[in-house]
């Protein structure tokens, strides 16, 4: 969708090569964003402020102003395009699905099973690979983005991605034969907030996030 693209018939991500390509997911979401309701985007957790909208993600107020096409992180900079399309996709949707605790993996998912070892390799490695090497560097992390401590694991976090979409992440040590290891769980409904590139992408920018990469 922005960051990533899924190629089905490899299973292999395709990075975008142009910027124009960018350009174009994210005016699709800005148009997709301006035929919602303002009942609709109050239902689901944005906040007016005077012609702008605020929507809380992973702890942090973004702001949605159509006016301008931008969305702002709370430093007030432009937030990254991947960032951009997943609140204005989050916001646009029309239906009201039920809130859900994390409960199913990527794999679980009917469209995402067979990108499972794409998503494994962009998602869960990463994580292992940086933040999640080791459990002060994560717990720092996770307590950063206002994740909440919950049972599992060696140590597990959830966290409340968009105000409807919460995650967690559980995580388990590296010992003497194995590197460190996680599951990430997400709302069995998530397909209803977010198409598969998206839940992709969704999962891959809050790893970067988790490192230390801003909005």
């Amino acid at each position: 969708m922005t960051e990533a693209s899924l190629e089905g018939s490899s299973g292999r991500y395709v990075r975008p090569s142009t910027q124009p390509r960018l350009g174009a997911a994210v005016a699709k979401a800005w148009e997709a964003f301006g035929r919602q309701s303002p009942e609709q985007i109050a239902w689901l957790g944005g906040l007016p402020r005077g012609n702008s909208w605020q929507v809380t993600v992973l702890g942090e107020a973004l702001t949605v102003d159509a006016a301008s096409s931008r969305v702002t992180a709370a430093t007030g900079h432009d937030v990254r395009p991947e960032w951009q399309v997943l609140a204005l996709h989050y916001l646009a949707v029309s239906g009201r699905p039920e809130l859900r605790d994390p409960e199913v993996t990527f794999a679980d998912l009917p469209d995402g099973r067979g990108y499972a070892d794409v998503y494994d390799k962009r998602v869960v490695k990463r994580l292992c690979g940086t933040v999640g090497r080791e459990a002060v560097a994560l717990r720092g992390a996770a307590e950063a983005l206002a994740g909440r401590e919950v049972a599992g694991g060696d140590m597990a976090f959830q966290f409340t991605v968009f105000p409807r979409v919460p995650i967690r992440v559980i995580w388990h040590a590296a010992d003497e034969e194995f590197p460190p290891s996680a599951t990430i769980l997400l709302p069995g409904n998530v397909e209803e907030f977010f198409c598969t590139e998206d839940i992709v992408v969704l999962c891959e920018s809050c790893v970067a996030r988790l490192a230390g990469r801003p909005f």
